[in-house]
């Protein structure tokens, strides 16, 4: 009995890491900074797609939301992605999602850029920004040369709040902790170039040195497709691989399996 309670441990332990396998090979999911690592030089890209970023000023903080964060210091401050992204430079996109924690240290009296990104004209097609004192927008700007904003409501200073942006190519929408804010109905495409400045900047905006994130930035996610309601909420709550290491989940199951036999 205790050998085919063995075998049928080993078994979920398999499954288990399997899954895990499955989660971690979202191919939609493009860039992940879970922030978790201490390098103020550096940003890893956790989906392992090798698109780590550049750290300018910003200073990383173990008081994140899910583990580390960066924090930016709202005047200097500035994360930047490679110049060039494939899958995300080089193609028209249909569709996205945007996800990430931000903690509002004060307003700064002008906008505060969370994140940024250009078309071939120097314009934005794609940002998350705080317009004002604490009024934020997930803004797309389509191939028509037409705007898309879906507000997102006043947000709190000192306080963690979870910020997406979605878009399935039909539907845009704006998430504040989990749930739908803001929808606009539209149907198009949509660019982002590379830039020299990075095809992604966070914490300021992208084409000039201004309009900077003043807070926290923690869990910064982009998606090459409309996440579902559900899928936000796991990854608010989770993480968006995992908020602890599956490694070492399955490293302590399996040390738990061996001590019973």
């Amino acid at each position: 009995m205790n050998r085919l309670l063995f075998w049928l441990a080993l078994c979920a332990v398999l499954a288990f890491s399997a899954n895990v396998e499955a989660i971690r090979n979202d191919p939609d999911l493009l860039i992940y900074y879970s922030f978790d690592e201490d390098d103020d030089k550096e940003v890893k890209d956790d989906t392992g797609n090798g698109f780590d970023a550049e750290v300018d000023g910003a200073d990383w903080s173990k008081e994140g939301k899910l583990g580390g964060a960066m924090e930016c210091d709202g005047s200097t401050s500035a994360i930047k992605t490679p110049p060039e992204v494939p899958g995300l430079t080089d193609v028209e996109l249909t569709a996205m999602t945007v996800e990430h924690w931000v903690m509002i240290n004060a307003p700064t009296g002008d906008t505060q850029q969370i994140w940024e990104s250009l078309n071939a004209a120097g314009a934005w097609p794609a940002e998350t920004f705080i317009e004002g004192a604490a009024d934020m927008v997930f803004y797309i700007y389509d191939t028509k040369n037409t705007e898309h904003r879906t507000p997102i409501p006043v947000l709190p200073t000192k306080k963690w709040v979870h910020i997406a942006g979605t878009y399935d190519g039909k539907v845009q929408k704006s998430y504040l902790n989990g749930k739908v804010v803001g929808e606009d109905a539209w149907s198009g495409k949509f660019t982002i170039f590379a830039s020299a400045a990075g095809a992604i900047v966070l914490c300021k905006d992208n084409e000039a040195d201004i309009q900077y994130l003043n807070g926290f930035i923690d869990e910064f996610a982009f998606y090459t497709r409309a996440l579902s309601e559900d899928e936000i909420n796991a990854d608010m709550n989770k993480g968006v691989l995992f908020a602890v290491d599956p490694k070492e989940k399955l490293s302590t199951t399996w040390a738990n399996i061996k001590a019973e036999y």
